[in-house]
């Protein structure tokens, strides 16, 4: 009997965990600290090898047209380097495939950043939070295995998708005042765990509605707003500042209690 009460709490501590965490999205108002970002994008890194391998030349009209509008990623790796007095710190992290810091030594290796290298911005979903699907997702991870930082963005023709995501952030966090000095709407939101940074910036965008035979188009302006939303972890704050890194101006200096 008792084996069998283990076995349930065991069951159902692994459900809990895993709830934030589905093979194909990010379910970002459950995402805790536990998240397992390789394990996410596992499968998405093999179907893009996969993909890239393959001869496109080789496929019938309907199977190559399903590979070319297939989302793609990209996993690099991130290590610390000195910032030789063009920073505001001694160092900051980067992949070591940047075309600036390839021409650096690696003071050591921080972690893995994941990323969404080609999607399509009405089909693909890889994270949802309160209704508004992202679709595009990076995610980053130390060399623990550790979540660490999240950026999701998509470019929206919903006017509600703001107001859901700040309706999620003022249910679940409290503002945190911070300076913007830059031409987006940005806030600042904290839970126990993380970081929230919320930017958004209006525009317009020219949806092709159809062609004529002579192939001039029909079209109309739309209005759409690019949504961008950062998620740190305050273990990974805290890491970055006790090792004199880089970090945005705007994230709070947390520290442990």
């Amino acid at each position: 009997m008792i084996k069998k009460i283990f076995s349930t709490v065991v069951l159902l501590n692994l459900f809990y965990s895993c709830q934030s965490q589905d093979s194909k999205v990010v379910l970002i108002d459950k995402l805790d600290k536990s998240f397992k970002v390789a394990q996410f994008y596992e499968p998405k890194l093999k179907k893009t090898d996969e993909l890239l391998s393959s001869d496109v030349k080789k496929m019938d009209k309907k199977a190559a047209k399903k590979a070319l509008e297939a989302a793609m990623f990209a996993k690099d790796t991130l290590a610390f380097y000195k910032s030789n007095g063009r920073l505001p710190s001694e160092f900051y992290v980067e992949s070591t495939n940047d075309w600036m810091s390839r021409k650096e030594k690696p003071v050591k290796y921080f972690g893995y950043a994941y990323s969404t290298v080609a999607y399509d911005e009405e089909k693909d979903t890889l994270a949802i939070l309160n209704k508004v699907a992202f679709p595009s997702l990076g995610m980053t991870e130390n060399n623990k295995g550790e979540f660490v930082y999240l950026l999701a963005t998509k470019t929206s023709k919903n006017k509600n998708d703001m107001a859901n995501i700040l309706g999620f952030l003022k249910k679940n966090c409290t503002r945190v005042n911070i300076e913007d000095q830059s031409s987006e709407k940005v806030s600042c939101w904290e839970d126990k765990n993380f970081y929230y940074v919320l930017s958004a910036t209006d525009g317009k965008k020219e949806e092709i509605l159809s062609y004529d035979p002579s192939g001039n188009k029909n079209s109309k302006t739309v209005d759409i707003t690019d949504i961008r939303l950062k998620i740190y972890s305050k273990d990974y704050v805290q890491t970055m500042r006790n090792e004199k890194a880089y970090l945005p101006d705007y994230l709070p200096n947390h520290k442990e209690k």
